[in-house]
C-alpha cells in the first residue's frame, strides 16, 4: 500500500520542531520519505491532499486505565455499589463486558489521535485480551503496552479493584511470575496510595509499599527482562520508589538531586497525568461524584506532580504524558487536553508539549526507533489536523484523519456532551486566571 499525503505542513515532533511545508509518503506502512515530493516520486502512490493541515506524530498515551470513559461515578469512589460492580466483572459475562468496553474505549482513544497507548491496570485480563486481538488484526485499536492487573500490598491502591495483592517479597515475586506467565509487557506498582483512597487531608500519597517490598517486585522483573512503573504521590514515594528501582514515575511529587541521578542512571522517565488531577481539584464534589476531601488532596497531587516534573526536566529526566483516563472527567479522547494541560501549567512550548506526548513518550516506552517522530523509516503514525497546533493546541480536538501504520481512520468518537462542557469550561477558567495573574505581574 501506498499513500502519500501531500501539501501539509510537518511537526516532526522534537522539542524544537518548526511546522515546515513537506509531502509524507508512506509505503508498506511506514514513512518511506518526507520533503517536497517531485511527481517523479508521486507516481504510483494514491494522494491525499493535506493543503492547510498539519501532520504530526500519533498520540502516544502513557498512562491509561481502559475501563471506563471518564464519566464520574459514584462507584469510582467505593462503598457497596463498587463491591457489586467488581463481583460482577469477575464472572464470566462480566469478562464480556469488560472486553467489549475495554474495545471501545480503545477504539476512542484511537479516533482522537492516539496510535500507541500504555494501559495502567487491568481488572481480569481485559487489557491483555483485547491487546491480543489488536495485534491479530482482528479489532482496530492502536498500538497497545499492558501491565495486566497492578501489584500492590494490603489496603494498596488499587486493592479490591485493579490490583492484585502480596506482602512478603517471596509472594510479590511470585506474582510477577504470574504476569509474565500471562504475557504483560510491563509491570504495574502502586508504592504510594492515591486520592480516591486516602483518609485525610494532606495525605494522597500515603506510603504503602516498603522499600523491600519493592525492590522485591522490581529486581524479579528486571530479572524477566520487564520495566516496572509506579504510581507515586509523595516525596516519602518517590525516595521508596526509585531507590526501590522502578523505572517510570506515574504522576510524581517533589524529589531531591540525589534521587534525581539514580532514576536517570536507570534511563527512567517521569509521568505526568494532569487530566484527572485538575478537574478534581477545580470542579466542585457535585460534579465529580467524590467527597470533598479528594478536592483537597488533588491539589496537593497537582502542585507536587508539577513540581517534580520541574526538578526532573532541570536533571535532563524525560517527562512524559499521560491522562490517567477512566478517572472522573479523564476520557479516553482526552489526550489533547493533557497536551493543553502541560503547557499551561508546567509553562513549556507547545513544541515542548507536542514532543512530550510523541517522541519522549516513544523512548521512554522502548520504541522511539519505530514511531514517535515524523521520521523516515518509523512506522506511519500520523495525526492530521486542520490547524497549526504550535499556534494553538486545541486544533487537535477534532482530527482532520488519524493514520495508523499506513492506514487513514476519519472515524470519530463519542463523546459525553455534559462531561465536555465543563472540560471546556474549566480550560476557559484557567486562561483567564493566567490572564489576570499575568496584568498582575505587570
Amino acid at each position: 500500500m501506498k499513500k502519500a499525503f501531500i501539501n501539509g505542513h510537518v511537526i516532526e515532533g522534537q522539542a524544537d520542531s518548526e511546522a515546515r511545508r513537506a509531502d509524507v509518503l508512506v509505503e508498506d506502512g511506514k514513512i518511506a520519505y518526507v520533503g517536497e515530493a517531485s511527481v517523479e516520486q508521486l507516481a504510483g502512490f494514491e494522494t491525499v491532499d493535506c493543503t492547510g493541515k498539519y501532520i504530526m506524530p500519533g498520540l502516544i498515551n502513557m498512562h491509561a486505565h481502559l475501563f471506563g470513559a471518564g464519566k464520574p461515578s459514584k462507584i469510582l469512589g467505593g462503598g457497596s455499589a463498587q463491591k457489586l460492580v467488581i463481583r460482577l466483572v469477575q464472572t464470566g459475562i462480566g469478562h464480556k463486558i469488560a472486553d467489549r468496553l475495554v474495545e471501545k474505549n480503545v477504539q476512542a482513544a484511537l479516533y482522537s489521535g492516539v496510535t500507541t497507548i500504555r494501559s495502567m491496570g487491568d481488572f481480569v485480563g481485559s487489557d491483555l485480551r483485547t491487546r491480543d486481538r489488536v495485534r491479530a488484526g482482528k479489532k482496530p485499536g492502536p498500538r497497545m503496552f499492558c501491565p495486566g492487573t497492578a501489584i500492590t500490598v494490603p489496603t494498596g491502591h488499587g486493592d479490591g479493584t485493579f490490583a492484585e495483592i502480596a506482602e512478603t517479597p517471596e509472594a510479590l515475586r511470585a506474582l510477577v511470575d504470574a504476569h509474565h506467565a500471562a504475557g504483560v509487557d510491563l509491570i504495574k506498582i502502586c508504592v504510594t496510595g492515591g486520592v480516591m483512597d486516602a483518609k485525610e487531608k494532606g495525605s494522597p500519597g500515603e506510603l504503602k509499599m516498603s522499600l523491600e517490598q519493592t525492590r522485591a517486585v522490581c529486581d524479579r522483573a528486571h530479572e524477566l527482562g520487564l520495566r516496572v512503573a509506579s504510581h507515586t504521590e509523595s516525596p516519602e514515594g518517590m525516595v521508596v520508589a526509585i531507590e526501590g528501582g522502578v523505572d517510570t514515575i506515574e504522576h510524581g511529587a517533589t524529589f531531591d538531586e540525589e534521587h534525581a541521578h539514580l532514576l536517570k542512571r536507570r534511563n527512567g522517565g517521569y509521568i505526568v497525568t494532569i487530566s484527572p488531577a485538575l478537574p478534581l481539584y477545580k470542579l466542585p464534589p457535585a460534579l465529580t461524584k467524590l467527597p470533598e476531601m479528594a478536592v483537597y488532596n488533588s491539589g496537593v497531587v497537582l502542585d507536587g506532580m508539577l513540581q517534580g516534573a520541574r526538578e526532573a526536566k532541570k536533571m535532563g529526566i524525560p517527562v512524559g504524558l499521560g491522562t490517567d483516563a477512566s478517572c472522573p472527567f479523564a476520557t479516553q479522547h482526552g489526550m489533547w487536553r493533557e497536551l493543553w494541560y502541560y503547557q499551561k501549567l508546567a509553562g513549556v512550548s507547545a513544541a515542548e508539549a507536542i514532543s512530550a506526548a510523541t517522541l519522549v513518550n516513544a523512548r521512554i516506552l522502548g520504541v522511539g526507533d519505530r514511531t514517535g517522530s515524523v521520521e523516515c523509516g518509523k512506522f506511519a503514525d500520523l495525526l492530521i489536523v486542520n490547524g497549526n497546533p504550535l499556534e494553538d493546541m486545541k486544533v487537535l480536538r477534532d482530527p482532520f484523519a488519524v493514520v495508523m501504520e499506513g492506514v487513514m481512520l476519519q472515524d470519530k468518537p463519542k463523546k459525553d456532551p455534559a462531561v465536555e462542557a465543563e472540560l471546556d469550561q474549566l480550560m476557559q477558567r484557567v486562561e483567564a486566571e493566567q490572564n489576570e495573574s499575568r496584568v498582575e505581574a505587570v
